[in-house]
């Protein structure tokens, strides 16, 4: 070998060596994932806390309902919300709510597979309006109230879905929510305590409307077919 190429070929090997120790530093480098801000929203069901959902009641008896003249109503449910930018409760920008009924189908002409004889088949609704209130900030109640009509076809299980933003800087973050609202068309357990409003009209408390039904679409699909309305086919 030309031993004028010696001091070139081992400069080439220091370099290499000092390379390659640093190798395993840079590998052990924790990576530093940039935390994205989150708007967090928690809302809490208080017409029945067991079954943790939103109940409304379109007339005091089945009777009363079938004959179009409901003497009591319930058309308000009730939540808890509490909203928090990065654990810090914060009243948000702005608000809105969402609403999806859901309803049960026989599908006999556009089948997905086999075995599919019910589907659910979720629809918006603009039967509602939400109502926030706070009482400091982040924390505060949400009114939820029925506006259509006391007709069967609206006796089902919906979704709530609850929409907060905060507008930071030249950002706006989002948060979401999701909750249920049973409407009946009837209570399943009749009593009821009356309170009178200072306005004078009559607000009734059921003590279980659903007494004993764990689904609120079960007992809706039930008091459908109790008034005569089918399951339909697709």
């Amino acid at each position: 070998m030309n031993k004028r190429y010696l001091p070139a070929i081992a400069s080439l090997l220091i370099i290499a060596c000092v390379l390659t120790s640093f190798t395993p530093v840079f590998a052990a480098l924790p990576t530093r994932l940039a935390a994205q801000p989150t708007l967090s929203v928690v809302t809490i069901a208080q017409d029945d806390q067991e079954r943790e959902t939103g109940v409304m009641v379109l007339a005091d008896t089945e009777a009363n309902f079938q004959a179009g003249t409901p003497v009591y109503q319930d058309l308000m449910a009730q939540y808890k919300i509490f909203v928090s930018y990065n654990g810090v409760p914060i009243t948000p920008t702005s608000t809105y709510c969402q609403f999806v009924e859901k309803d049960k189908a026989n599908p006999l002409k556009d089948q997905q597979f086999p075995a599919e004889n019910l589907k659910t088949v979720p629809k918006e609704t603009l039967n509602f309006i939400c109502k926030f209130r706070w009482g400091k900030p982040g924390v505060g109640v949400l009114d939820v109230y029925y506006t259509g009509d006391a007709a069967a076809q609206y006796i089902a299980d919906y979704i709530l879905v609850v929409g907060v933003d905060l507008a930071v800087g030249r950002t706006t973050v989002w948060g979401t929510e999701i909750q249920d609202i049973c409407v009946l068309g009837w209570p399943m357990q009749t009593a009821a305590w009356i309170i009178t409003k200072p306005d004078g009209t009559q607000h009734p408390i059921f003590a279980d409307a659903l007494n004993g039904y764990k689904s609120c679409e079960d007992l809706a699909l039930y008091q459908k077919d109790q008034l005569g309305i089918p399951i339909p086919w697709t």
